[in-house]
C-alpha cells in the first residue's frame, strides 16, 4: 500500500490461521460475526486455487507469517504502535483491532504481519474476504511488496522503495472530510517508471454502503500482461504492465495491517471511534495459465485520439499542449477500426487532456461497439468533471467499471463524449505527452481492419440518445430495472448486478406467485442497517418522473426505506409513506422529486430496500421495478 512524497509507503497488516495449500477446512462460528465463507473452490473461472490461509484455529501460522512490531510512522506519519496482541484468531477470523492506548510515544496500538522470506508469489488473484473498520484516521490495507524490499531492514532484499515494488490490492483510508473515505476502496502500484519517478496508477470504487457494514471481497488479478482490481466481482481499475515495470515480473510477499493515521488520509481526531477492527475472513492465491512475459498482444489495448475521428494504436510524435479539440454544445466521437479478437475481462478507462476550465463542466463519456452496418451496442458509461483551479494541462480520467471479457467480431469500437453543462472544453489530442486515449485490458488475439468511412460515421457526431449537452437525454419513456417481461419497456438498465445484500440483508430470486413473468424478488429486513440493491452502470435520470415497483408485503414498513445512489448525494424515501400493508399485490409510485439531488446527478444503484432507525421484521415480495417519464 503506498502514500505519498515518502522514502517508503507501507500500510499495517496481519494473517493467520492455518495456512493450506492447495486445499482448505472449515472453521467454527462465533456469536458475534457470521458464519466463515468456508471451504475455498477449487478453481475459480480458470483460477486454480494453489494456496490459503482460512484463519482457522488460535495462532497464526508461523511458517507464513511474521509480526512486525514497532513505531516511527513506518514511512507514512502514522501514529500507531504495532504490536502482536492486537491481532487475535477466533473463530475462523482474524481481527486486527485499532486501540487508543499508548506505548512509549505512540498513542494507538494496532498489528501488522507479513510473509517475507517465508511465503512469496509471483502473478495470480490475490482474494480477501473482510469486513473494515471506519472512522477519521483508519487506514486498513491488504498488499503486497517485492521481495527486494529493503525498507527498515526487515525483509532481506536490496532495494530501497519504490524500486522493489509495491501492489496495493485493497486500502482504504476512513473518514475525510468529503466523507467519502468509509465507502471507497483504492488500488494502486509504486514503482519507478522509465523516467524514474514513482507515477502510482491508482483506481478507486465508491461502494453504496460503508465497508464497514458488511463483509467484501476484495482482489487484485496479476499476470504478466496486467493488474486488474476488484470488490465483490466488479473489475473497477486495470493497468497494462509496460516495459519500464519490470519491478513486476519477480517475487513479492504479502502484508495485512491497520494503520492509525497516515500523510494520505490524515490522522486520528476528536470525531474518531475506538476501538476499531479489520475483521478477515480468509486470504487466497490463485492461479492458472497465461501467456508469458513479453508476449505480443492480439489487439493494441491503447487507443490515442486525434483531431480527426480516428483512434489510433500507435502514439504520435507531438510534444507539447497541441493539438487541441473544442468540446462544446454538440457530442464528439472517436472510433478504432473494425476489430476482430479479444480482451481479457477489466475495466476500461479514458483518460481526456484538458487545458483549465473557467468553470465546472461536467463530462459523460460512452463507449460503444459498432458494427459494420452501423448498428450499434452499448458497453458502458462514465461520467467525470474536468474542472480544476489550476491552470495548463491535466487529465482526467473515466473509469468504466465491471465489462466481461469481450468478442469483437469485425465491429469498431467508439468513444463519445459530452458536455453536460457549463463552458466549452478544450481537448490536447497530440497522442504523445498530452494524450488522451481510450484504454482496454490485455488482448490475447485478434486483427485489425479498416476504419469504418466517414459518410457512415461523421465527426463530430451526435449520439442517437442526447440532444444537446445540458439538456435532458432522449430517454426512453419506461426504463426497466427488475422485469422478466422485457419486451414491454423501451429501455433497460445497462450493466445491472444481480440483487446485492447488504449487512445481514437477504435477497433472492423466488419462482413463486410472481406478479409478471417466471420470477419475483424475496427480501427480509431483519436488522437495523441491512439492506439490498441493484448497481449498474451510472445514468441520469433527469428525464424521469417516477420510479415504479410492485410489492406484496403484510409486514410494517416502519423502519424501511427505499434509496436511490450514485457518485453524488444519496437519497431515500420512507416506504411506510406509501405502502398499506396486504397479501395483495400493490404498485409504489414514488416521485423522482422526493429523492432530491440523488435523482438529479449520475445514479449507479438504481433501486435499494434498507433498514434504518430501528430493528424491522420485514418480508416482501418485489417485481417490476422501472422509472417512467410520466
Amino acid at each position: 500500500m503506498g502514500t505519498v512524497l515518502v522514502w517508503v509507503t507501507l500500510l499495517t497488516a496481519c494473517g493467520g490461521g492455518n495456512s493450506i495449500d492447495q486445499a482448505t477446512q472449515n472453521g467454527s462460528i462465533t456469536a458475534s460475526l457470521p458464519a466463515p465463507s468456508g471451504d475455498a473452490t477449487a478453481s475459480n473461472d480458470g483460477w486454480v486455487l494453489a494456496w490459503s490461509d482460512e484463519f482457522n484455529g488460535t495462532e497464526l501460522d508461523t511458517a507464513v507469517w511474521t509480526h512486525d512490531i514497532g513505531a516511527g510512522g513506518w514511512g507514512n506519519n502514522e501514529s500507531q504502535y504495532y504490536q502482536r496482541d492486537n491481532a487475535v484468531l477466533s473463530g475462523g477470523y482474524l481481527t486486527i483491532t485499532a486501540r487508543r492506548e499508548r506505548v512509549g510515544d505512540a498513542p494507538y496500538t494496532s498489528s501488522r504481519i507479513q510473509s517475507s522470506r517465508k511465503k512469496s508469489f509471483q502473478y495470480g488473484r490475490f482474494e480477501m474476504r473482510a469486513k473494515l473498520p471506519a472512522t477519521q484516521g483508519m487506514w486498513p490495507a491488504f498488499w503486497l511488496l517485492g521481495n527486494t524490499c529493503s525498507s527498515w531492514n526487515l525483509y532481506g532484499g536490496n532495494l530501497a522503495w519504490p524500486g522493489c515494488g509495491e501492489i496495493d490490492a485493497m486500502e482504504m483510508i476512513g473518514g475525510l472530510s468529503d466523507g467519502s473515505g468509509d465507502y471507497t476502496t483504492h488500488g494502486t502500484l509504486h514503482y519507478f517508471n522509465a523516467k524514474n519517478i514513482n507515477p502510482m496508477p491508482s483506481f478507486a470504487y465508491r461502494n453504496a454502503a460503508k465497508l464497514s457494514a458488511d463483509f467484501h471481497t476484495y482482489r487484485v488479478d496479476w499476470t504478466p500482461q496486467s493488474f486488474t482490481w476488484y470488490i465483490d466481482g466488479i473489475a473497477f481499475g486495470t493497468k497494462l504492465i509496460t516495459a519500464d515495470m519490470e519491478e513486476f515480473h519477480k517475487p513479492y510477499f504479502l502484508l495485512l495491517n491497520l494503520a492509525v493515521g497516515g500523510a494520505w488520509g490524515g490522522w486520528a481526531d476528536g470525531s474518531t471511534v475506538f476501538p476499531q477492527t479489520y475483521v478477515i475472513d480468509y486470504v487466497r492465491h490463485y492461479t492458472r495459465a497465461w501467456p508469458a512475459k513479453d508476449s505480443a498482444a492480439g489487439l493494441p489495448s491503447i487507443w490515442h485520439l486525434s483531431q480527426d475521428p480516428h483512434m489510433n494504436a500507435a502514439a504520435g510524435s507531438t510534444t507539447g499542449a497541441q493539438p487541441l479539440v473544442t468540446l462544446a454544445d454538440a457530442p464528439l466521437s472517436w472510433y478504432t477500426p473494425f476489430l476482430t479478437g479479444s480482451f481479457d475481462a477489466g475495466a476500461w478507462s479514458a483518460s481526456i487532456w484538458t487545458l483549465s476550465s473557467s468553470g465546472s463542466t461536467p463530462v459523460r463519456a460512452r463507449i460503444y461497439r459498432r458494427t459494420s452496418a452501423g448498428s450499434e451496442t452499448f458497453i458502458s458509461e462514465s461520467n467525470a468533471n474536468p474542472a480544476t483551479s489550476a491552470s495548463g494541462n491535466h487529465a482526467t480520467r473515466f473509469n468504466f467499471t465491471g465489462i466481461p471479457a469481450t468478442t469483437l467480431k469485425g465491429e469498431s469500437i467508439r468513444l463519445e463524449l459530452t458536455k453536460l453543462s457549463g463552458p466549452s472544453l478544450s481537448l490536447v489530442v497530440n497522442g504523445n505527452d498530452f494524450d488522451t486515449q481510450l484504454s482496454m485490458p490485455w488482448s490475447t488475439a485478434g486483427s485489425t481492419g479498416a476504419y469504418p468511412s466517414a459518410a457512415a460515421t461523421p465527426f463530430p457526431t451526435p449520439s442517437s440518445s442526447p440532444s444537446t449537452p445540458g439538456s435532458k437525454d432522449a430517454a426512453p419513456a419506461t426504463l426497466s430495472v427488475y422485469a422478466d417481461t422485457s419486451s414491454a419497456f423501451a429501455g433497460a438498465w445497462s450493466g445491472l448486478t444481480s440483487a446485492q445484500s447488504y449487512n445481514r440483508g437477504v435477497v433472492q430470486d423466488n419462482s413463486a406467485s410472481a406478479y409478471e413473468g417466471a420470477n419475483s424478488l424475496t427480501c427480509t429486513l431483519n436488522s437495523d442497517g441491512s439492506g439490498w440493491q441493484f448497481v449498474g452502470a451510472e445514468r441520469d435520470l433527469s428525464a424521469y418522473k417516477h420510479l415504479r415497483f410492485m410489492i406484496k408485503t403484510s409486514s410494517s414498513a416502519q423502519w424501511v426505506r427505499v434509496r436511490l445512489a450514485g457518485t453524488g448525494p444519496v437519497g431515500w424515501v420512507a416506504l411506510a409513506s406509501k405502502l398499506i400493508a396486504s397479501i395483495e399485490w400493490q404498485e409504489i409510485v414514488v416521485p423522482l422529486s422526493e429523492f432530491g439531488t440523488a435523482a438529479q446527478g449520475p445514479v449507479s444503484v438504481p433501486f435499494s430496500l434498507e433498514a434504518v432507525g430501528g430493528t424491522p421484521t420485514f418480508s416482501a415480495q418485489i417485481d417490476q421495478i422501472y422509472f417512467t417519464t410520466e
